[in-house]
């Protein structure tokens, strides 16, 4: 049975290139690449609950943010929409087109989008970290420092000064300790590691 593999852009951006290409290939995974544009897909739906509620939205891209924001703060001004995380789009376009075809290994930035991606139980898909992945296929690693994400804060720029970038922990701690009018803002971005996935547990070894 063949094994697909699929590498989010940050462990590409920290870990790609032809060297782990190769060792992929050794290990007898086939990388594989999503076709369709599910970041503009993302964006847009997140445009229209926008567009068609009164309350603040809530960025649901990052489940360990949204997780820590509930269970610490609870807010009542927050609408939470069910649109998934990029990575979960992109797991279910190559489910689908890969089905009968063999085994698909999902790599992720952190564990807790992994949890998330385990939780749906989409048949001949496994969720990995992206070092659980290296761990399993004793794969060896040569790091890229990296100044920013490839997918930095800023996601909804688009939408103006009424987007506000909660990019970090101790921000999001900051926002919702102030008092905050519940209509300040259409829409929370939030990540809880500092500026972007590059920091998550699923890349960074010794991250929290």
């Amino acid at each position: 049975m063949k094994i697909f593999v699929w590498l989010n852009p940050v462990s590409i951006a920290m870990y790609g290139g032809d060297y782990l290409t190769a060792q992929l290939k050794e290990c007898g995974l086939e990388p594989v690449e999503c076709r369709q544009d599910h970041i503009s897909a993302v964006r847009k739906k997140y445009n229209q609950i926008v567009n068609r509620t009164s309350r603040c939205v809530a960025d649901m891209r990052c489940p360990l943010a949204v997780d820590y924001v509930k269970k610490q703060y609870a807010p009542n001004f927050l609408e939470y929409p069910t649109i998934e995380p990029i990575l979960l789009h992109c797991a279910r376009e190559l489910q689908q087109r890969l089905e009968g075809q063999g085994q698909l290994i999902v790599t992720t930035p952190c564990r807790s989008i992994k949890d998330l991606g385990t939780n749906l139980h989409l048949p001949n898909v496994e969720f990995l970290t992206f070092l659980e992945l290296a761990q399993r296929y004793h794969i060896t690693l040569q790091k890229k420092e990296l100044q920013a994400s490839p997918i930095p804060p800023g996601f909804f720029a688009e939408l103006g000064d009424r987007v506000i970038i909660l990019d970090s922990r101790e921000k999001i701690d900051d926002y919702f300790s102030a008092p905050v009018p519940q209509n300040a803002h259409l829409l929370l971005e939030m990540l809880y590691c500092e500026e972007g996935c590059h920091h998550g547990d699923g890349v960074l070894e010794g991250a929290e």
